[in-house]
């Protein structure tokens, strides 16, 4: 049984390196900027090992689009227990939205024989839009759970526990399923001594879009209707009113009515 897990190499947040930003296509420049594996998409990672670790015929299978850079976190993932990596990388790939990164994961998906689950997080922190997975599933007309925290393969089936409206729902679905785990849901294994002396030789699977042959017109920046017309850092001001309260008043009354004078 295989389990696929789309993983992502996102900017490293709490790096004290400042990011810029392009002028010209408002995108961030990576150029200079540590990088590491998406914290939901390693969350996803551990609840697939744990599954492996329960069934020794699972094998896991990992995949990243980006570039050569990308590589790293594939080889992080090999280290933590992972069978396989696989990195989509192409000069047209530069710029796709979720909905041509999507395409280009589910072209990947199906190039894969005897998959019963992908997993991923439920959305990266540099985007943070929780599209890439939901249109992952849908363009491969496949069930899908969101916010999951913890999952538990029966037979045909499996059983997800999730995060919803500030309650826990376990469900039941069908497999093969697409399932995406909210970030913190665990505690992702160190890489092991063996696994971090196998990645010191291992290399990637490599495909580009010689292999999966979509249409120019549907990738990058050209086949992604969404456009990032601003990006801009807040200014932050501090500003602090000291209120005195008379006996009898509702300080409660006076903070909400501030608020709304300030919201306009």
């Amino acid at each position: 049984m295989k389990i696929l897990v789309l993983i992502k190499q996102i900017p490293d947040l709490e790096s004290k390196v400042r990011v810029s930003i392009d002028k010209k296509n408002f995108s961030m420049k990576r150029q200079g900027v540590p990088s590491v594996m998406n914290p939901a998409d390693k969350n996803a990672l551990e609840e697939a090992l744990s599954l492996k670790d329960k069934n020794p015929d699972i094998t896991v299978h990992l995949i990243t689009m980006g570039p050569k850079q990308a590589i790293a976190v594939l080889k992080e993932g090999i280290s933590m227990g992972a069978d396989t990596g696989l990195l989509l990388t192409d000069i047209a790939f530069a710029g796709s939205d979720t909905l041509a990164t999507s395409l280009i994961l589910s072209k990947t998906v199906l190039r894969f024989d005897d998959i019963k689950l992908i997993l991923c997080g439920k959305q990266a922190l540099d985007g943070d839009t929780g599209q890439v997975g939901p249109g992952v599933a849908c363009r491969l007309n496949i069930p899908q759970v969101l916010g999951a925290t913890n999952i538990d393969l029966k037979d045909k089936s499996c059983v997800v526990k999730r995060e919803f409206r500030n309650h826990v729902e376990q469900l039941t679905t069908v497999l093969p399923s697409l399932i995406a785990f909210n970030a913190h849901c665990n505690i992702p294994r160190l890489p092991s001594l063996r696994g971090i002396y196998k990645t010191q030789e291992w290399e990637p699977t490599i495909i580009t879009n010689n292999e999966l042959k979509i249409s120019l017109e549907k990738l990058g920046i050209e086949g992604s209707p969404t456009r990032v017309v601003k990006t801009f850092e807040p200014k932050l001001t501090k500003t602090t009113e000291t209120i005195k309260f008379t006996e009898g008043s509702i300080p409660m009354d006076h903070i909400m009515k501030t608020i709304d004078e300030v919201n306009g």
